[in-house]
């Protein structure tokens, strides 16, 4: 028996393949497959791309999307799937359910995932899951990459209004690509920056920790990343002894995990291999 595991994202598209034995027997990566963000054509076209690139067909695929947590968007993963590998049985998922089973495997815990966004995942003693956060930019995602950068740029307006921190000023207009930062309300309205751009200023205010006001503005952040992961710890019911993870490009930081001040286990694997992982684990319980 094979088995494939997708990872699939708004940037790029991971593949693996394993045999019976659990040798690697491919690994490839295609364009981006959020079939919301990058369109459904594009995400059809990336994941096509992948599945007929491998050197053999799969008997069981477990696909983990970005955008997999709606109805439509579990239709829409199902159909591309079932449309190119018909006879193969069939899970999707959501690209942070993968990632907690990759990251912390079948057993309770926490798992932080802070990149653009940010959410913590936790499995309960009986096996369900559940999350806290994630709830997008505007309304939610403290502590993430966009948070991060969002508050770069207040604090710097708030400095250029007060006649303070010029460098920081600077550093944050050039990283949004401005010549000044008067005109970063202006560029968001007219769409010449966005979430993810906002989200890329995230390394630079890292980058100059402890300095203020990236140490303000990170220590802020690390506040609400760690709220999140207790609030999902306490409602999975879990025991302050459980297994934590993180993952994510805020999250992996070496200046972020230290100020959350909780303790984190490295990940164990990637994203498709949890997908692979929860493959086995579908299938034996059937």
């Amino acid at each position: 028996m094979i088995f494939l595991g997708i990872d699939g994202g708004g940037s790029k598209t991971r593949l693996l393949l394993e045999d019976q034995e659990k040798r690697e027997l491919a690994q490839l990566e295609t364009g981006p497959s959020n079939w919301i963000s990058s369109g459904p054509s594009t995400a059809r076209e990336s994941i096509s791309r992948g599945i007929l690139s491998l050197p053999s067909p799969p008997d069981v695929v477990c696909g983990g999307f970005a955008g997999a947590g709606r109805p439509e968007g579990l239709e829409f993963y199902r159909t591309c799937i079932s449309s190119l590998l018909p006879n193969a049985k069939t899970f999707i998922e959501t690209d942070a359910h993968i990632a907690y089973i990759g990251a912390i495997g079948l057993t309770p815990g926490v798992l932080l995932l802070v990149g653009t966004g940010s959410i913590a995942i936790a499995r309960k003693a009986d096996g369900t899951f559940l999350r806290t956060g994630g709830w997008g930019p505007t309304f939610g995602d403290e502590g993430s990459g966009f948070w991060i950068g969002r508050e770069a740029i207040r604090v710097a307006l708030r400095a250029r209004d007060t006649g303070k921190n010029s460098g920081f000023i600077a550093d944050v207009a050039e990283g949004l690509g401005l010549s000044r930062i008067t005109d970063a309300p202006t560029a968001w309205k007219d769409g010449a920056i966005n979430v993810r751009s906002v989200a890329a200023i995230a390394a630079g205010v890292v980058a100059q920790y402890p300095a203020e006001p990236a140490k303000g503005i990170l220590t802020e952040a690390a506040k609400h990343l760690r709220e999140l992961v207790e609030a999902a710890r306490e409602h999975a019911q879990l025991p302050e002894s459980c297994v934590r993870s993180i993952v994510g490009s805020i999250g992996s930081s070496e200046v972020m995990q230290p100020l959350i001040g909780l303790p984190f286990s490295p990940p164990k694997s990637g994203p498709a291999q949890g997908a692979i992982l929860w493959a086995r684990d579908r299938i034996t319980a059937s």
